[in-house]
């Protein structure tokens, strides 16, 4: 299975908004961890589901909540 996007690309994506915005890791994390799960509630329909999320490389935002 052929990664979507690269590691190396987000981890360097992170790190420009981190210094630009200016934004703690952790709530860069939570930001993104926010986004996606409004994306499952309003694509998939997902509430008050207990769901697994299974988180690769990266600093795992998708996985805060």
């Amino acid at each position: 299975m052929k990664p979507i996007l690269k590691v190396d690309n987000i981890r360097d994506w992170d790190q420009f908004t981190i210094d630009n915005e200016p934004i703690k890791s952790i709530d860069l994390m939570e930001r993104a961890s926010n986004v996606f799960v409004n994306w499952l509630i309003e694509n998939i329909g997902i509430i008050n589901q207990k769901i697994l999320i299974i988180a690769s490389k990266g600093n795992k935002g998708d996985g805060l909540q």
